[in-house]
């Protein structure tokens, strides 16, 4: 992971502690944010291990009573033999909590290395450079997000306060990223993006987040030729 990768997701589960009415950005205490975060990410960390667990022992509970309750083993009272399961879409959707418990052990893993990076000087100048390009043209991201979610799907009205808030907050990184930050090239923005939308909220997550950039791509292209005009 490079320091932009981490200050991404960083700014990404920072955004939700930022206050909703900014007046004065001078005044806010981007590093207090950011320590915050950083305490948190081990309780985040502790709580994905302790789902995983969770989900592991229900799954071990599961197969406990199939065995215990199949034809089998009806004659067997010392001891429970394993016995063969036919329902095959039982068994898929152990797999997909199998899945899902694998996708929150690997965050948890993860999130360490994010608190190491949070600490070094790059990572943290980028996340303040995120934080401040935000905060700065957040009208502007914000009507840009819209504008693209609503070519996606022009039956539903994509208002930002009717979507997912971490769908939001990745479309709204990365929309910083092609607007302001343009040192970085486009396809690995929006790679990231997809990533992260992947890591965090799974596939119809990464599907939205795909879908919608396509079009922030083309608005911020517009947007960045106005602005240089």
């Amino acid at each position: 992971m490079n320091y932009r990768s981490a200050a991404r997701e960083i700014v990404i589960l920072a955004i939700p502690q930022l206050p909703k009415d900014i007046t004065k950005i001078e005044d806010l205490n981007y590093e207090k944010i950011i320590l915050s975060l950083t305490r948190s990410l081990s309780d985040y960390a502790k709580q994905n291990i302790q789902n995983v667990v969770s989900d592991l022992k229900r799954i071990d509970k599961f197969l406990i009573n199939a065995e215990i309750e199949h034809p089998d083993n009806e004659q067997h009272t010392s001891q429970i033999k394993p016995v063969l399961i036919p329902d095959t879409e039982v068994l898929r959707e152990q797999i997909c909590s199998l899945e899902s418990a694998s996708n929150e052990l690997y965050s948890a893993i993860d999130l360490p290395e994010l608190v190491v990076h949070s600490e070094q000087k790059e990572t943290l100048d980028y996340i303040l450079a995120l934080l401040k390009s935000y905060i700065q043209n957040k009208e502007k991201i914000n009507g840009i997000i819209e504008q693209a979610a609503q070519n996606r799907d022009k039956d539903k009205k994509w208002k930002l306060n009717r979507m997912v808030r971490l769908d939001r907050d990745i479309l709204r990184i990365a929309t910083t990223e092609l607007l302001c930050l343009e040192e970085t090239p486009i396809e690995v923005i929006c790679d990231e993006a997809v990533k992260i939308a992947d890591k965090y909220g799974g596939d119809e997550s990464k599907k939205f987040i795909n879908g919608v950039l396509r079009d922030v791509i083309e608005l911020t292209r517009k947007a960045t030729k106005t602005i240089q005009e």
